[in-house]
């Protein structure tokens, strides 16, 4: 898997390219990619996508593009 980070993130496979439709999922994929191999906080990624005004959802918000991140990562190496 290679992932493109100039311009809009991207993940390829081969030749296929997926990209999160979320742009708040691709600033999530983004961050992790920087901090590859370090955990980040649900409290850095919130302060991240909202920075001093997260809403009160910040959190469910948070484990959906998480969720969304996975389901793509899944399609893309089905079985593991």
């Amino acid at each position: 898997m290679d992932v493109e980070v100039l311009g809009h993130v991207t993940l390829k496979v081969g030749d296929e390219r997926r990209t999160p439709s979320a742009p708040k999922a691709r600033q999530v994929l983004a961050l992790l990619l920087v901090n590859a191999n370090r955990m980040v906080s649900t409290d850095v990624l919130i302060e991240e996508l909202w920075a001093e005004q997260p809403p009160r959802s910040a959190l469910s918000a948070l484990q959906t593009y998480v969720f969304q991140l996975r389901q793509l990562l899944r399609k893309i190496r089905p079985g593991e």
